[in-house]
């Protein structure tokens, strides 16, 4: 009796972790709560951490102790240097925390379940917040993402997982097929109707990874030409028509599809041109930074506790904001708060990660544990340019992340040969 209590005990902290890390509107106790979480897990009798995990957390904490080096050097605002502090242990404390639950619980595949069981609540939800949204057919799509969602990558990981369970039957949470493509139905419908570029891409990504064509082959290489050749006739198609960002309904969204790469990597730095400056928004904040970097700091950054001035008081808060410490882009921000040294051991992080999919003794062919982390690591290769990658602060992909290594240690152990 005891031990089916710690069970239920150790996934309901699971599913609320996930569900906090994610939705929870205050960052500051979401970080109280993960600091109490870990303190319990490391004074938990019987723990053990892998080499493998310490091996693909070590880069991470490196960085966070360069960030803090670096700001010694700066009278920064104490305030400033904690939430930046705050902004890089997040994904350690998930990690961990992932990875020590997982471990604690014998079900083979509970983090399958509770993704697909909770992306079915959060589509539902969707949905439903659609379907009922005042002059839905006539507004701006802008304004029902706003305020339906953005995106959830709780139902990204959820249909990656339930497209994956019809070639590894070993991860079914359904055992009724029919089941199965219904909740795969929920999930697509729900995905189609964030209209989120990011969640796009991510999902072509991560399913190409998981299958098991990260590694390069003659197969793989066919499939990753089939979606560029997809990728590539979307965007000649979107480059051969006129679209007004300004047009009601799916307009907006190909408008945005349209100048995804130019917002990335383009910079229209006119401060009176509102509308263009918004558009290529992510780009202009990594520019401010990279022009904020002198000297040395290109090695090491300028730590944690610097802002980075937009030059203009920009409407990100009720009074605007002209000086910011978190980036869109993930690689500019730990650029600037870390410098070079810090972009390399972030880049060591993401390789140990994708070089799971070459482990060569197969812990378990029936679950695609190392294919699955080598997808999260090429998933934050990308988002890391969008979304600040691994240091999101509403990304509950860490969570997920350290649960798989723990799967693969686990299966490790179960299959030693």
């Amino acid at each position: 009796m005891s031990e089916l209590f710690h069970q239920w005990k150790y996934k309901a902290l699971f599913g609320i972790l996930l569900v906090v890390s994610m939705q929870w509107p205050s960052f500051e106790f979401l970080i109280g709560l993960l600091i109490l979480v870990t303190i319990f897990f490391l004074n938990t009798k019987n723990r053990k951490t892998s080499g493998n995990f310490i091996t693909a957390i070590l880069p991470l904490f490196i960085i966070l102790f360069l960030g803090i080096l670096s700001s010694l050097f700066y009278p920064y605002n104490l305030l400033d240097i904690a939430k930046d502090i705050a902004y890089f242990i997040k994904p350690i404390l998930l990690l961990f925390i992932g990875y020590s639950i997982i471990h604690a619980i014998k079900s083979p595949i509970f983090l399958f379940k509770i993704f697909i069981y909770l992306a079915i609540a959060f589509a539902i939800i969707h949905i439903i917040r659609i379907i009922t949204f005042p002059n839905l057919f006539s507004a701006n799509i802008n304004k029902i993402r706003n305020e339906t969602g953005l995106s959830n990558l709780i139902e990204l990981l959820a249909l990656i997982f339930i497209f994956l369970s019809f070639k590894y039957s070993k991860i079914s949470v359904f055992k009724n097929r029919s089941m199965t493509i219904s909740v795969l139905g929920l999930l697509i419908i729900s995905f189609v109707l964030y209209f989120s570029r990011t969640m796009w891409i991510s999902v072509f990504i991560i399913l190409l990874a998981a299958f098991g064509y990260a590694k390069i082959s003659l197969k793989a290489l066919k499939y990753i030409g089939i979606v560029f050749l997809i990728i590539g006739g979307f965007y000649i198609y979107l480059f051969s028509i006129d679209i007004d960002r300004n047009e009601p309904g799916i307009s907006v969204f190909l408008y945005k599809m349209k100048i995804a790469p130019e917002e990335i990597f383009m910079p229209k730095i006119d401060l009176n041109n509102h509308a263009a400056l918004w558009d290529h928004w992510r780009a202009y904040e990594a520019q401010m930074a990279f022009n904020q970097i002198h000297g040395y700091q290109h090695l090491i950054g300028r730590g944690f506790g610097s802002l980075v001035d937009l030059h203009f008081a920009a409407p990100l808060n009720d009074d605007g904001m002209r000086y910011i410490s978190h980036l869109h882009n993930g690689y500019a921000m730990i650029y600037f708060k870390t410098g070079i040294i810090g972009i390399l051991f972030y880049l060591t992080f993401i390789l140990n990660l994708y070089l799971f999919t070459f482990y060569k003794k197969s812990t378990n062919p029936e679950i695609p544990i190392t294919n699955l982390i080598a997808a999260i690591g090429l998933y934050l290769l990308f988002s890391s340019l969008i979304v600040s990658g691994i240091y999101n602060l509403e990304d509950p992909n860490a969570l997920a992340l350290g649960g798989l290594i723990a799967y693969f240690d686990k299966l490790k152990l179960s299959n030693p040969k």
